[in-house]
């Protein structure tokens, strides 16, 4: 009995032995196939994603308060959004003013090209007849004082206020003789336009007035993602500084330098892998969208990969690495 017990010993651990190889090798035959049929990505080169289009927003009036502001960092907008609004009460005081000259300047117009009314006739009219009055009155006083004068009995002083009332009734006569051939005659083409011109300088200071209102609200010309907000309620927005950047995330693309033997390889339109810094764990699709035969300033082969997917989580401004499958 101790015998047989002796001869089973060595071959129940030979049978574990066995199984555990088994077993081994099946666990390395499966490692080996996932292994060779998982892709390997290769990564190229990297760079900071772009986008095709950006603005930068800043004020086109006079430095003014900032009374609102629509956005901050990483907002939505589309084309035609309002951004930010500014104080805009002086400039909306000068626009009235000058439609106020407006109005003045077309009611002179009017007056100009009007015709006369008959009681402006009739007043003119009077007015000549009593002007004739007073220059024959002031003809004859000085008829008189001159013949005194030509025989020693009247001073020189005296004859000379006589001539000035004689002139002074004399260029009265003229002026509304004038003044009645206006109202018969009309306006000249002269006046009229000067008077025209006078209504067309006013129009264009409205317009002009009304333009920097309308500059009060800044709005965006595209539609993306803002990357900076550099103003707030209550500052003041000066002219030619930048109060908020807008990207375009409608297309992203990267630029890179691409080593010399990898450069000889790749091809336009062919996919390629994208791995941002910030999102690890995931990949995107791009595609190689320019190769530049020429090579740039530094002497490097310049690639343009295109992204596929991601605008929605991928910013521009992100480091990225591109690679290839395989």
């Amino acid at each position: 009995m101790k015998n047989h017990i002796k001869k089973l010993i060595p071959v129940l651990f030979i049978i574990p032995m066995l199984l555990n190889g088994c077993s081994y090798s099946k666990s390395n035959e499966r490692e080996s196939i996932s292994t060779a049929s998982a892709p390997r990505e290769v990564f190229i080169f990297a760079g900071k994603i772009q986008a095709d289009n950006s603005v930068n927003l800043s004020s086109k009036i006079s430095p003014s308060k900032v009374t609102k502001v629509n956005v901050q960092v990483g907002s939505k907008v589309n084309a035609g959004d309002s951004i930010v609004y500014l104080d805009t009460t002086d400039l909306k005081n000068q626009q009235d003013q000058a439609e106020a000259k407006v109005n003045t300047a077309k009611a002179a117009l009017d007056k100009v090209q009007s015709k006369a009314r008959p009681e402006d006739i009739s007043i003119a009219e009077a007015a000549i007849d009593n002007d004739n009055k007073i220059y024959e009155n002031a003809l004859n006083n000085y008829n008189r004082i001159k013949k005194l004068y030509d025989t020693g009995n009247e001073t020189k002083q005296n004859l000379e206020q006589m001539e000035a009332s004689l002139n002074t009734a004399k260029d009265k006569l003229i002026s509304d003789k004038g003044t009645l051939d206006k109202l018969n005659d009309g306006a000249t083409k002269q006046e009229i336009a000067s008077s025209e011109a006078l209504v067309n300088e006013a129009q264009a200071a409205v317009n002009s007035a009304a333009s920097q209102v309308n500059n009060g609200i800044i709005t965006s010309p595209i539609s993306g993602t803002v990357s900076e907000c550099n103003i707030h309620v209550g500052e003041i927005a000066g002219t030619g500084v930048t109060l908020v950047k807008i990207v375009g995330n409608n297309q992203l693309y990267i630029d890179g330098y691409v080593p010399e033997n990898v450069f000889k390889k790749i091809k336009v339109g062919e996919e390629v892998v994208v791995k941002a810094d910030d999102i690890p764990d995931k990949r995107f699709k791009g595609e190689i969208s320019v190769i530049n035969p020429t090579l740039s300033s530094n002497g490097k082969n310049v690639v343009r990969v295109t992204l596929k997917e991601g605008a929605d989580i991928l910013k521009p401004g992100m480091i990225t690495e591109i690679g290839l499958k395989e």
